[in-house]
């Protein structure tokens, strides 16, 4: 028999999710009816709705849902987390660069971008990728581990398939900016992929990265680890894509070792790393006597 707060919950994450899904698609219905253009980030509505909807969502079931705001995770936490906030801030780009030279190691990566000043560039490129993502990450994060993981996790059974769950809402809200806002060009430009196979590839590597990022917010106890290592991601991949770094002219072998979400390498290793934070924080429940979002 479920409790009122697990009926609850329920049914919120269920509004929360056809929230979410529904406004980017309307927006992008509304652009195309008075005949805009969805690729157009300045004009569309689409793209405004697709990047506010998960905050905004979250913000009525917070403010009338019921749901409060005690899980939220808002107090940065900084000397207590600090070591976490460490690991948020050098996962991703350590990983990715240990990745692609792997690739150079294997022979199926190059790095044409590694000319005389290459670094100064780069650096000044991630800094202002790093702001640029921070906003953005903002409203993913207050929504994807701000209130659906601190909420799935308070009443699922099974941790791991609380975090699947999560994974699940977070690539159907994207579905929208791979199907329709983002040129299919600039898709296959930056992974070399048709649009059906990089979707079954991100679907299958975004479920160990809810699980990454899920963790690391529950055992920080801040949402705010969660904004940076997204941040981090998103801005390190998106200025070694722009500077054009590293090259993987074979498609298969990208698929293989690659800084991006959907190689296997990075597959394995965010799992890896996610299962052993999940064992991490139930050690430290178990020892702490309970359970804290």
């Amino acid at each position: 028999m479920k409790t009122e707060l697990e009926k609850r919950t329920i049914r919120n994450v269920l509004i929360f999710w056809v929230g979410m899904i529904a406004l980017p698609w309307l927006g992008v219905a509304l652009d195309l009816g008075k005949g805009g253009d969805p690729h157009d980030q300045q004009n569309s509505l689409g793209w405004l709705l697709f990047l506010v909807s998960p905050l905004l969502m979250t913000l009525l079931l917070r403010l009338f849902g019921k749901d409060g705001w005690r899980d939220f995770g808002l107090a940065p936490r900084l000397r207590q987390s600090a070591g976490w906030y460490l690991f948020a801030l050098l996962f991703h780009p350590l990983t990715m660069s240990l990745f692609i030279l792997a690739g150079v190691a294997f022979g199926v990566t190059s790095l044409p971008g590694l000319k005389a000043g290459w670094l100064g560039v780069f650096g000044q490129a991630l800094l202002v990728a790093i702001g640029l993502n921070f906003g953005k990450n903002i409203f993913e994060e207050f929504a994807w581990r701000g209130y659906l993981t601190p909420k799935i996790n308070a009443i699922a059974r099974q941790p791991l398939i609380g975090h699947a769950m999560v994974g699940l809402i977070w690539f159907s809200w994207h579905l929208v900016y791979y199907t329709r806002l983002l040129p299919t060009e600039s898709l296959q430009k930056a992974t070399g992929l048709t649009l059906l196979p990089f979707l079954g590839l991100t679907l299958l590597g975004i479920f160990p990265t809810a699980i990454l990022y899920g963790e690391l917010r529950l055992l920080s106890g801040t949402v705010w680890t969660a904004v940076l290592i997204h941040t981090l991601a998103n801005a390190f991949f998106d200025t070694l894509i722009a500077q054009q770094i590293f090259s993987t002219p074979n498609p298969t072998a990208s698929l293989l070792i690659s800084p991006g979400l959907f190689s296997l390498v990075t597959l394995l290793v965010n799992l890896a790393v996610g299962l052993w934070l999940h064992r991490q924080r139930l050690a430290r429940e178990a020892s702490l006597g309970g359970s804290h979002a």
